[in-house]
């Protein structure tokens, strides 16, 4: 069967989810540009920037345990639908804010609702799929549908402050509209969505105490994933968070300019989204694996050296659809791995530790990058990869083995 007719016989509930990502795309893709020159419009340095990230990716992995128990005590949509309401929350106050201190609760308040929304969104996905196959591919599509609308968002956010200049920085309306869109998804989201498992979900925790769930549902499998997970979550911060501020020092062009490369970068993002079931149908898992982490640690190593701006750029994204094919894989296949009972404190767990090492990412790079070295995380992203595929090789492939193994049989 083709991708064009496997996407049409996917479940209703899939189809609603992967068009409404559009309107968190957009949201995310117009905040994402605007939010780091809002800050420096207001004389907030690179180095309180990354303080700021680091506070909320801190602040999302102390609420993704207990929004995994949420999840299975409310039910999955529940959560997730209150996690949309607070990013939106959390955007509006940064459109209101005018301090560093201001900031500080918007960015509790956002990551709080990030920690709610991934904590339960693969899962929720997942539970509307219903087999192996269909996750992987609806997940997939779920991401090219965020990364193309994000960098539609990020083109968006490069021409709405030349229109709508008026507020305390000329970025202020773009993040109203950033959160306006936010909130529309809930909504929609709400509306359209069915709820799934929330009566047997939580008839389980009333059982049993909060230690005692703890401990049922904690594993050798489930703490290798999450400490693998950990390191991820290093490599992402390095770079993803910054990587407006990155390409504008290290270029010296315009913002409208880097709004080009970025939304570049999120039609790119989509290709690779999409080419990630084909990659891993026709390569196989672990080789697929292979291939992309030979592919980023050498762009990562690469985008270190000086060169001319547009060799950059180039080099930058390509590198960045790589590395989305990489955590698209990544997230994919983790919990695909997790048996269904156990997701929803997987899905916690992996927050918790992927944001530790996210504010770990964010600390590092905003110093570095306050020092004038704006390629210096290139350099440490791949020093870490380099280390998670060693961790890889050893501890995490012998569980997706086991996976295919068990898949095979089932076959």
């Amino acid at each position: 069967m083709g991708l064009f007719d496997q996407v049409r016989y996917l479940p209703r509930e899939v189809k609603i989810f992967v068009a409404t990502e559009a309107l968190l795309g957009i949201g995310m893709g117009i905040l994402g540009f605007v939010l780091n020159f809002h800050f420096l419009a207001l004389n907030i340095s690179p180095e309180e920037i990354g303080a700021l990230n680091s506070v909320g990716t801190f602040v999302m992995g102390l609420f993704s345990l207990p929004a995994g128990f949420m999840a299975r005590h409310f039910g999955r949509k529940r959560v997730f639908i209150t996690g949309i309401l607070l990013i939106g929350l959390g955007y509006l106050m940064f459109g209101i804010g005018t301090t560093l201190y201001a900031f500080y609760p918007a960015q509790v308040i956002q990551f709080i609702g990030i920690s709610l929304l991934v904590s339960t969104e693969i899962q929720l996905l997942f539970s509307y799929a219903g087999t192996s196959e269909t996750e992987t591919l609806s997940y997939s599509l779920l991401f090219a549908v965020f990364t193309l609308f994000s960098g539609i968002g990020t083109l968006m956010g490069g021409f709405i402050p030349q229109f709508l200049k008026d507020g305390t920085t000329k970025y202020q309306w773009s993040i109203y509209i950033s959160a306006l869109a936010i909130f529309l998804l809930a909504i929609l989201r709400g509306v359209f969505l069915p709820c799934l498992n929330n009566d047997n979900n939580r008839v389980k925790v009333e059982k049993k105490g909060l230690v005692e769930s703890f401990k049922e549902q904690l594993n050798s499998k489930i703490i290798t994933l999450t400490l693998y997970l950990f390191l991820m979550g290093i490599a992402f911060s390095l770079v993803i968070p910054f990587q407006n501020v990155i390409i504008k020092f290290t270029t010296g062009w315009h913002d409208e300019a880097v709004s080009y490369v970025l939304t570049a970068n999120g039609i790119i993002l989509f290709f690779a989204s999409i080419i990630m079931p084909w990659l891993i149908n026709e390569v196989g898992i672990i080789r697929s694996y292979y291939y992309v982490y030979a592919i980023n640690i050498g762009m990562a190593f690469i985008l270190y050296f000086k060169m001319l701006p547009i060799a950059f750029v180039l080099i930058f994204l390509l590198r960045s659809g790589s590395f989305t094919l990489f955590l698209n894989m990544v997230d994919s296949q983790t919990m695909s791995a997790v048996e269904e009972d156990k997701r929803d404190f997987f899905g916690g767990a992996r927050t918790f530790l992927r944001s530790i090492g996210g504010a770990i990412g964010s600390f590092i790079a905003g110093y570095v990058i306050q020092r004038g070295k704006s390629t210096f995380p290139f350099l440490i992203t791949s020093l870490i990869l380099l280390i998670s595929f060693v961790y890889f090789e050893f501890l995490v492939k012998p569980i997706f083995v086991k996976e295919i193994e068990k898949k095979g049989e089932g076959m």
